[in-house]
């Protein structure tokens, strides 16, 4: 990307950040996020935030936006997972005059949203998914039962750790999602022929030393080549590892999301997508 590109993106996020200031000011992320807790069938409490429409319009059901966070932000405290990345998200939604239920799970360390890091071309998705992958599942299903949640607008996003808990989720689970954004991560190449249907926007910076970028390309070539036509893919030229504020500011990455819809007909004369 040119030089006056990338000062033209950074301009927008200050832009962002200035414009929503005045809003940010009366109500945070960090109170816009609410504290909640979940109890599963077996007793296990799992703890997590979550922002509804503060003024929702009767009988209307929102779009789910599923984020996962980075492994810097693991831990029990429900509280450090919100700081990267998602508020830029939140201001991007603000921006657009749109609503949505956010949901922001945390993970422990050793219970990551995946086994292992999707770094090399041998990866294999695990056979089961983890733990704090399996919850975070049937957290969204009862959300799905308690919230005034659209079932056909469910999207799934994350950044780094969270990017590769984004793919582990949507290859395990296609059908469950609208739209996914995975942020520098990756996943398993052999298993992408599910993901026809799906449409994913990829985000990644050729300059980043934590994830490779070849984890995003590799994903990119995989779906394209197995006939993956919703496949969008955005590299930042010069950018490390920290491409996710870029991407969550990026306003028509944020209409596209929010414009997928799952089961929707299609027109007789479009029969091939």
């Amino acid at each position: 990307m040119a030089e006056s590109g990338i000062n033209k993106e950074m301009k927008l996020i200050a832009l962002i950040c200035l414009l929503s200031w005045p809003v940010l000011a009366q109500f945070s992320v960090e109170d816009q996020m609410a504290f909640c807790s979940y109890t599963n069938q077996i007793g296990e409490v799992f703890d997590y935030r979550m922002s509804t429409p503060r003024y929702p319009a009767p009988e209307t059901r929102y779009p789910l936006i599923i984020f996962l966070h980075g492994s810097g932000q693991c831990g029990t405290d429900n509280k450090l997972h919100i700081r990267k990345g998602l508020p830029i998200l939140m201001k991007s939604l603000m921006l657009l005059n749109q609503q949505a239920v956010i949901l922001a799970p945390q993970c422990q360390r050793g219970n990551w949203w995946v086994q292992q890091l999707a770094m090399h071309l041998d990866y294999s998705i695990s056979k089961s998914p983890m733990p704090s992958m399996e919850v975070t599942m049937e957290l969204c299903r009862d959300i799905l039962k308690s919230q005034p949640v659209d079932p056909d607008r469910i999207y799934m996003t994350g950044l780094s750790l969270g990017g590769f808990g984004t793919w582990d989720a949507i290859q395990r689970w296609p059908d469950f999602f609208a739209a996914a954004v995975p942020i520098c991560g990756g996943g398993d190449v052999k298993e992408v022929t599910q993901l026809k249907k799906l449409p994913v926007w990829i985000f990644h910076g050729d300059k980043d030393k934590n994830v490779d970028v070849e984890c995003s390309r590799r994903m990119v070539e995989a779906m394209r080549k197995a006939g993956c036509r919703k496949v969008h893919y955005t590299e930042y030229s010069g950018v490390a590892h920290n491409c996710w504020d870029r991407a969550y500011a990026d306003q028509e990455m944020m209409k596209w999301l929010l414009s997928q819809r799952k089961n929707v007909e299609k027109p007789f004369w479009k029969f091939w997508l």
